[in-house]
């Protein structure tokens, strides 16, 4: 190999190696721990008024970082009565008659790193930032969020092939809401813009290591499936056409993740009911490579929507090598670009 040749390749390892190794602990636990401890679109108003604030904190998070973030709003009509509302829009848009069948917006919350070769084709990189009613949500999904958070910190502004779209999903506790509003409308788009992959992060701060404490929704297949007893790991979960992608996924992880592995879960021909249960699933139903990269929720964690779930049982060490292994993973995916960024400036000025 000629000396040209050894450069570039150490260049390109560098540049896709870099925002991996500038993710921080201290960010990532910020984040984690400046989420509201009460944010269920179903719970009571402590937990809405939660829900609106997480809205509001991811949205100051991402400015901080040089982000504009795009609200993409989210009409639901809930089934719950409400009584003693106000119509006061100290924590959102309300109505004066919100009760059980009047409709209300929330949000998901949308950033995007453009492409500077191929800005029509995304990576998307997701994870639901809402809880259930008797729970925290540190590990479902606190952990996703803050790394999604620590993503978007450490990526802004390095140069990538394709465009890179991060998206804070809403109300998925309650069947995908926002995920699947995100997709429709993906569908429903002229398409200008093609989404060559998507990953979901879901439940990925919990680990144990006792023998046993590791469950599976399917069974051992000698030499096909052959799964860990020990939840020291995480598993990219998606079906056998897109294998490819979530080998690829995989192996860029754990090029940067210092050995906490990835298990691929990637051998059936179609999805089972406990491999749909997270944002990847209505991209997974158009075709989309979508993963699903998760610590397996209630196979592993006990306190799985549980007021247990608190960031006390949070592993941080193998949470911030999780980031770490997602952030390469995503430049993988996107492609490390030679060519600069553009800035904010050059942006505007291609508009005008």
């Amino acid at each position: 190999m000629s000396w040209s040749i050894c450069l570039a390749a150490m260049a390109a390892a560098h540049a896709s190696a870099g925002p991996a190794e500038d993710v921080s602990a201290d960010e990532v636990m910020r984040s984690l721990r400046l989420l509201p401890t009460s944010r269920a679109p179903l719970g009571d108003d402590e937990h809405r008024r939660g829900l609106r604030a997480t809205e509001r904190m991811l949205v100051d998070r991402l400015r901080e970082m040089g982000y504009e973030p795009t609200l993409q709003p989210i009409e639901w009509v809930s089934p719950v009565m409400r009584l003693g509302r106000t119509g006061s829009n100290d924590d959102g848009p309300r109505r004066e008659d919100d009760q059980a069948g009047a409709p209300e917006f929330w949000n998901n919350i949308i950033v995007e790193i453009p492409g500077v070769e191929l800005p029509g084709e995304v990576v998307l990189i997701g994870a639901h930032f809402d809880a259930v009613a008797r729970s925290p949500g540190a590990d479902d999904n606190g952990s996703g969020t803050a790394a999604l958070l620590e993503s978007a910190r450490v990526l802004r502004g390095h140069p990538m092939r394709r465009t890179v779209r991060l998206v804070f999903f809403n109300l998925e506790e309650i069947g995908l809401i926002g995920s699947r509003h995100h997709a429709a409308r993906h569908a429903a788009e002229p398409q200008d813009q093609n989404l060559v992959a998507m990953v979901s992060l879901e439940c990925i701060g919990f680990y144990c290591v006792e023998p046993g404490c590791q469950k599976t929704p399917v069974e051992p297949i000698k030499g096909v499936f052959e799964p860990s007893t020990t939840g020291d790991f995480l598993a990219a979960v998606t079906i056998a056409a897109h294998k490819d992608v979530n080998r690829r996924f995989a192996r860029a992880f754990e090029s940067a993740s210092q050995g906490l592995r990835i298990e691929p879960f990637d051998f059936l021909p179609v999805p089972i009911p406990d491999i749909l249960r997270s944002d990847h699933a209505p991209f997974l139903a158009q075709g989309v490579p979508a993963i699903m990269l998760t610590g397996t929720a209630n196979f592993r964690n006990p306190h799985y929507h549980k007021p247990t779930d608190t960031v006390e049982t949070i592993d941080q060490d193998r949470l911030v090598r999780a980031v770490r292994g997602i952030v390469a993973a995503t430049i993988d995916l996107a492609e490390p670009s030679p060519t600069p960024a553009p800035t904010d400036q050059d942006r505007s000025e291609t508009r005008r």
